[in-house]
């Protein structure tokens, strides 16, 4: 919290003229107090918060949490740079591309290592990908591509070079509902640009162009349902929980159409994630005590991926932290660091739950184990 606050004050005091506390305050419609409370470090800022002193200040939401922009390891090949140049090609590289079915295969191992948080193997992987796909006119393999090139580099706090990849996506698909899941990524996108209000109205337009039949295939309900889960995770975040909910109520219903939890274009839909975002969206809102209720509703057997579950458990963490059931919070963040080590390191949320339990009056050995890990300053 306080390097959220150091990072509002820099980011105020070298505009040109020098914007006030009270500048900030008007350009964002918060109280002085509150600006004056986060620049101290002495309160959480919601997200819905944050994203409009992010418009005000005029630069993405990355800049405030923290994202870092750079791998843990120098990969031997490939890279942040290399999956840059293959983003923005200007010639290609020597050599003959891999064949498609290696290409398929590579995305499917690059899948894998995204939802368990490996963004350094993911590195590797993307620019080779990308390259031979476009080189051999494998639209699909390209778009699939470049849609999880910009999904990485929003975790990575590069969110305009995240924007040029899911617009390359856009570009590429040739399947409309690769296409559909490709809208999704550039709502999330503009989400982490704080630019939430513009991030709902994508998804819930695209999602009222594709409303499914009586009809319509699972895999088409399973993509509208996520849009217009995206599109609710946005609402939230623009300070709207009114629309959030209703979005969330009609996702519900496509998920029960659906009667089962899938994984379509690498994009998950079903009852689990419709109350995965619902906690969310409570959080967001400040809830915390809707959050865990709503919590109870997960299904056993769900089958959300790891870096879901994992960004699941730090919700509610979150929420019982703020409610002041210190060890129950602990204890979500240690099983997501069990769990998901790789992802939690690439994470300024579970970094700020951290920093809360570190500003308690008598923080744990294991919350302050974990907080040198994370590399959380006490």
């Amino acid at each position: 919290m306080s390097e959220i606050g150091d990072r509002i004050y820099e980011l105020r005091d070298e505009r040109v003229p020098r914007l006030t506390q009270q500048d900030l305050a008007d350009r964002t419609g918060l109280s002085i107090d509150t600006i004056q409370k986060l620049e101290q470090g002495r309160r959480a800022g919601s997200l819905p918060t944050l994203s409009r002193i992010a418009e005000a200040l005029d630069v993405d939401l990355a800049a405030l949490v923290g994202k870092p922009t750079h791998l843990e390891s120098v990969p031997l090949a490939g890279g942040l740079l290399e999956l840059r140049r293959a983003l923005t090609p200007v010639v290609d590289p020597p050599g003959e591309p891999a064949p498609l079915e290696e290409l398929r295969a590579s995305l499917v191992q690059a899948w894998e290592a995204y939802w368990r948080g490996d963004y350094d193997l993911l590195a590797t992987f993307l620019p080779g990908i990308i390259t031979d796909a476009r080189r051999i006119g494998a639209a699909n393999v390209l778009a699939e591509g470049s849609q999880l090139a910009a999904s990485t580099l929003v975790h990575l706090g590069h969110a305009d070079l995240s924007l040029t990849a899911v617009d390359a996506a856009l570009a590429a698909a040739e399947d409309p509902l690769l296409r559909a899941a490709a809208v999704g990524t550039r709502s999330w996108v503009l989400l982490n640009q704080a630019r939430p209000a513009d991030a709902a109205a994508l998804a819930v337009r695209e999602a009222d162009a594709m409303e499914p039949r009586r009809k319509s295939a699972p895999e088409a309900i399973s993509m509208y349902g996520n849009l217009l889960v995206t599109g609710a995770t946005a609402a939230a975040r623009a300070g709207d929980d009114d629309e959030a909910r209703d979005l969330l109520l009609a996702a519900h219903g496509a998920a029960v159409r659906l009667g089962e939890d899938r994984n379509d274009y690498q994009t998950v839909f079903g009852v689990s994630q419709v109350v995965m975002q619902r906690v969310d969206a409570a959080v967001v809102a400040g809830d915390y005590v809707r959050a865990l209720d709503v919590a109870a509703e997960m299904p056993r057997a769900g089958r959300l991926p790891l870096a879901a579950r994992s960004r699941h458990k730090v919700d509610l963490a979150h929420a019982h932290a703020s409610l002041g059931r210190y060890r129950d919070a602990e204890r979500l963040l240690l099983e997501v660091e069990r769990e998901a080590p790789r992802w939690m390191r690439y994470q300024a949320f579970p970094k700020a739950v951290v920093s809360h339990l570190l500003a308690t009056p008598r923080p744990s050995s294991a919350v302050r184990g974990l907080a040198r890990r994370l590399g959380v300053p006490r």
